[in-house]
């Protein structure tokens, strides 16, 4: 069995990461534009807002970090 080289494996962690950071924070993002219009006193709704948010902050994490886990940032 051969290894994988060592930037092939960067580059294969690097687009999973990152894809599935994307994916994520684009879905709670239309997620969250869905409840413009809920009622905002609704503890249901004000909890999907919030959940949706922090999807949203661990999806720009995720595309943060593997930015600059390649020197982009």
């Amino acid at each position: 069995m051969t290894e994988l080289p060592v930037g092939a494996f960067k580059l294969l962690l690097s687009l999973i990461t990152g894809v599935v950071a994307a994916v994520w924070a684009i879905h709670d993002l239309v997620l969250i534009a869905r409840l413009r219009g809920a009622e905002r006193r609704d503890p249901l709704v004000r909890d999907q807002r919030f959940g949706y948010a922090m999807g949203i902050v661990i999806g720009v994490i995720g595309i943060v970090g593997t930015l600059r886990f390649n020197g982009v940032l």
